[in-house]
């Protein structure tokens, strides 16, 4: 399935790749981003985290009511491809308290905004430029496949370390985290207000290992294929490799592949 959200690190290209480790009844995504990995598997039940309010928000108006959501979402479609019109309804998202405005606000901003990224100030005001596509696409279709297959799915927004509270010997539990940065400039991990830092890392992966340890549960992260990234993952069982095509640079001709790794900690029953 598609997901309808543009987002960077988006798994729908490799959720093949992933899946085999994927052994459980029940998905818990502590890191859910556009879904991608949930909507494209088939388990009794999902538990989908995001630490973003406004996206958690936009997927709980769409499971409760699709066509009420869209019916608010289009009205900022309409009209809205220009760079004046664009700054003018960003700056309504930032300044907003009405949680349906930012949750309809945050789909127009993906669909305009330069690549789709979500990015934060120190402020916590949203700071993506103007994207400048010809026609921006409104993802009804992907809305209404998403409403009717989200019936099983509970979606969250708290921290990483409560989603982990929700396990059983069921559950696998799969972390897609902001990734560290490959290098000073290529920072795009700041999802929300609060940055998920090296510390996070390292809690994230002791709370792996200790989670599969004491629920003989699968508990799966990703991230980029360093030394770096390696050494957090030392007390992984496995770690399988794979080069995957990167989609934040501007030209797709200089979206090059890269070498990303799943560390998997496994439980014993």
């Amino acid at each position: 399935m598609k997901t309808f959200m543009k987002w960077a690190g988006n798994k729908s290209s490799i959720v093949d790749l992933i899946q085999p480790y994927l052994i459980g009844k029940n998905l818990i995504e502590p890191f859910a981003g556009s879904c991608a990995v949930s909507l494209n598997t088939s388990f009794n039940h999902y538990v989908c985290n995001d630490i973003n309010a406004d996206l958690i928000h936009m997927y709980t108006m769409i499971q409760k009511d699709a066509n009420s959501f869209m019916n608010m979402a289009k009205t900022y479609f309409v009209d809205g491809n220009f760079q004046e019109k664009f700054y003018e309804l960003r700056d309504e998202y930032n300044n907003s308290t009405n949680k349906d405005v930012r949750a309809c606000l945050f789909l127009y901003l993906n669909r305009h905004c330069f690549n789709g990224l979500c990015r934060y100030n120190k402020s916590g005001k949203f700071n993506v430029p103007f994207g400048r596509y010809a026609s921006p696409y409104f993802p009804e279709k992907e809305i209404n496949e998403f409403a009717a297959y989200t019936t099983n799915f509970d979606f969250t927004n708290e921290s990483f370390q409560e989603s982990f509270k929700k396990a059983n010997a069921d559950s696998v539990i799969y972390c897609d985290p902001p990734y560290l940065p490959l290098t000073d400039t290529a920072d795009f991990s700041k999802y929300a207000v609060d940055d998920f830092t090296v510390d996070h890392h390292k809690e994230l992966s002791v709370l792996a290992r200790q989670t599969a340890d004491s629920l003989g549960c699968t508990v799966i992260i990703s991230n980029h294929d360093t030394q770096e990234i390696r050494n957090f993952y030392n007390e992984a069982d496995e770690i399988v490799s794979f080069m995957v095509k990167r989609t934040i640079s501007s030209k797709t001709s200089e979206r090059k592949k890269a070498p990303e790794l799943l560390a998997i900690y496994k439980g014993k029953k």
